[in-house]
């Protein structure tokens, strides 16, 4: 592989090809999110915590929903679901990793979790929030948009962040110009926000580890956390540190929630219960552990 690192112009022309930005208007505002039949609960519900707190538009990516889902999804306002795009990236993703051993949690496979900045970049909006689909907004979404006035916004990890950088080699397999600290950020991928149009060059670093990792298990292997570790290059790549918030807030791990110790029960009154429990954290994220309509 060749060391030297890529220019700007070099990471967005590519990122161009593989994930050319979605034919379609953009609207102003929005959140996307990708889901299957077994996350169905979870869209439900982060659309529900959306709309009960700041109602901008939902758009879902389906990774393998039900007819029956996909029409019950389609009669609630506010909520899209989209096809999976048919980039390139995806196409080279899926090739790669389709094969990969399925993850310890329930019916979670690898290649989904590499595609996160293809989806982006085919949003259809221009400021937009990625959510992963075990995520309840509590309160504040309006606050949270806001941040996104000065920058990009990512969220720091708070459920394992020992174990969030990225290994040692990848640096030398990508190399980064700038001075920077390996370990630093450690940022959780299940939140961020992008302006779509003052955010590209960023966007196109976030694409290039991934490609990478789809052509070298040597990257791959040094990426930590699929795509989480990517984003991680990317930030560090562009100097962004500065945009991951201080607070866990915007990106709660429920294990650091009371929500945790309380186990409420899954049902109509499960949303108002844990704002009620959790009367601190703005965004709740089950990352690590078992999804709370799994019985």
């Amino acid at each position: 592989m060749n060391s030297t690192p890529l220019t700007q112009q070099d990471l967005v022309d590519q990122s161009r090809r593989l994930a050319p930005r979605a034919e379609i208007p953009l609207s102003d505002k929005g959140i996307i999110t990708l889901a299957d039949c077994n996350y169905f609960p979870g869209l439900m519900l982060l659309h529900q915590s959306v709309q009960e707190s700041w109602p901008v538009p939902v758009a879902c990516f389906d990774l393998g929903l039900t007819n029956d889902q996909i029409a019950e999804a389609s009669s609630i306002d506010n909520l899209t679901i989209l096809p999976l795009p048919d980039n390139p990236l995806i196409h080279m993703i899926r090739s790669e990793f389709s094969n990969a051993p399925r993850l310890a949690k329930a019916h979670k496979r690898v290649w989904p979790l590499w595609i996160c900045p293809a989806l982006i970049s085919s949003a259809p909006f221009r400021r937009v929030f990625w959510f992963d689909c075990d995520i309840a907004v509590l309160r504040n979404l309006a606050g949270l948009f806001e941040l996104l006035d000065q920058g990009p916004v990512f969220t720091p990890e708070n459920n394992a962040p020992e174990v969030t950088p990225n290994k040692p080699e990848l640096y030398d397999l990508l190399p980064i110009r700038r001075e920077f600290d390996r370990k630093s950020p450690a940022v959780n991928a299940g939140v961020s926000g992008w302006d779509l149009q003052r955010d590209q060059d960023l966007l196109a670093a976030y694409i290039h580890p991934v490609f990478q990792a789809c052509n070298s298990p040597l990257v791959r292997e040094a990426i930590s956390w699929h795509d989480q570790g990517a984003l991680i290059w990317a930030i560090q790549r562009c100097g962004m540190e500065h945009r991951v918030l201080e607070t866990p807030a915007w990106n709660l791990c429920i294990r650091n929630s009371a929500v945790f110790q309380k186990q409420p029960p899954w049902g109509k009154a499960f949303l108002r219960t844990i704002r009620e429990i959790e009367s601190n954290a703005n965004v709740l994220h089950w990352n690590g552990s078992k999804m709370p309509w799994v019985t």
